[in-house]
């Protein structure tokens, strides 16, 4: 399939033609990801775009971050549950860890994960991020459209393994806090109290929780159709109308990441390597990330600078007819945002909250699930937004359409 394509406005058949090119299996590190990322490219280059491919590496086997942090919620657990009858300082200062980490883990994640990743040390899996800028643009605004190439298999869908996640997380505060409280009232001499069936019955679901999801089935057999190759998808054909339609106040920057599904190896490295520069030019940041059905619209956020970014797209969306509403909570779910936002960029997220998300992380989740109105819906946000942005750079910097 050719990439060039005539007329302007976005055209929902040309991005399911671009879905349908990278829909098959493409786990990091894999000839598929490689299959993908050379496609990519490959359509940018007809385009006209100036592309580059940033290989990096992977330091680390993905199983100690992937499966650690379970590992470390369930040796937490024990521990507490073994010393509070016995040793009442231990289990305290344990439950608290438990709830601290709780609240931090995807800060400190953010944080430890920009060094698991390298773009010198040449060892380990590897993968790439890709980057493409409008031939011949330099100035303006950076607007850094941003979507993940890779896919990821497992037994468990998405919204099940989200919210066994969260009920375990749950589960294990109710548990560590109760034995916080107790534990207190133990040093303040208080005796003879035992943990109720309630108490217990939360740490047994915690620690069910956490195994479930230590011993979930991986595979590498899902076609990351709705997840992601709709969002790169879009991108694809955002860019064939930029290409023809180029904007002058604000400069559209696509950055196609990898290994995100690996916790957002690619944003996190480059991060590394752009970061201080995407601060320097005041640079904004989108990420599509699984395009359901028309109407299913999600925004997400984080930091303050995150919540304004969204109301401007919220405003874009309520000019256009879209029905786009905010995801005030998403604890436990990872995207591409989130690496930018803590250097206080303008960073949010679009997804869909649909039916199609049953199916997301599993073999189901094929072409056959894709709604070429969910695309045109991303899609006409995506150039109405741009649009707002250049129009109201232009009249910033007093330029006359």
């Amino acid at each position: 399939m050719g990439s060039q394509g005539g007329g302007s406005g976005f055209n929902g058949d040309w991005a399911l033609k671009y879905v349908e090119e990278i829909a098959f299996p493409r786990r990091a590190g894999t000839q598929g990801e490689q299959k993908a990322a050379q496609t990519i490219v490959r359509i940018l280059k007809e385009l006209g775009y100036e592309t580059s491919e940033k290989d990096f590496y992977v330091l680390l086997t993905p199983w100690i971050w992937m499966k650690g942090i379970l590992l470390i919620s369930l040796l937490l657990l024990f521990v507490t549950w073994l010393t509070f009858g016995k040793i009442p300082f231990v289990a305290v200062f344990v439950a608290s860890l438990f709830l601290l980490g709780i609240v931090v883990w995807e800060r400190l994640w953010l944080y430890l994960g920009r060094w698991v990743v390298s773009g010198s040390l040449k060892r380990g899996m590897q993968s790439k991020n890709i980057l493409a800028h409008l031939p011949g643009k330099e100035g303006g605004q950076p607007l850094y459209l941003v979507a993940h190439y890779d896919s990821k298999s497992q037994f468990l869908n998405f919204y099940l393994r989200t919210g066994f996640f969260l009920l375990g997380s749950a589960s294990g505060c109710i548990f560590s806090i109760w034995v916080w409280i107790h534990g207190l009232r133990s040093w303040m001499g208080e005796e003879g109290f035992s943990i109720p069936l309630v108490i217990q019955g939360c740490f047994l679901l915690a620690v069910m929780m956490n195994l479930l999801l230590l011993f979930a089935k991986m595979g590498n057999d899902s076609e990351g159709a709705v997840d992601n190759a709709s969002g790169v998808g879009v991108l694809l054909e955002v860019s064939r109308n930029l290409i023809i339609n180029k904007p002058s106040a604000i400069n559209p920057i696509f950055l196609f990441t990898g290994a995100e599904e690996m916790g957002l190896l690619g944003s996190l490295m480059f991060r590394k390597r752009h970061g201080e520069e995407m601060v320097q030019k005041e640079g904004l940041l989108i990420n599509i990330d699984s395009v359901g059905r028309e109407g299913k619209m999600r925004g997400c956020f984080s930091t303050t600078l995150g919540k304004r970014w969204l109301r401007q797209v919220l405003k874009v969306a309520q000019e256009k007819g879209i029905r786009l509403q905010t995801l005030p909570f998403h604890k436990g779910i990872l995207m591409d945002h989130l690496p930018f936002c803590y250097l206080r960029i303008p960073s949010i997220s679009l997804t869909s909250i649909s039916r199609e998300g049953w199916h997301l992380h599993t073999h189901r989740d094929r072409f056959c699930l894709i709604h070429k109105e969910g695309l045109v819906e991303m899609g006409r946000l995506v150039l109405g937004l741009i649009e707002s942005l250049e129009i109201g750079r232009r009249k910033e910097n007093g330029i006359k359409n």
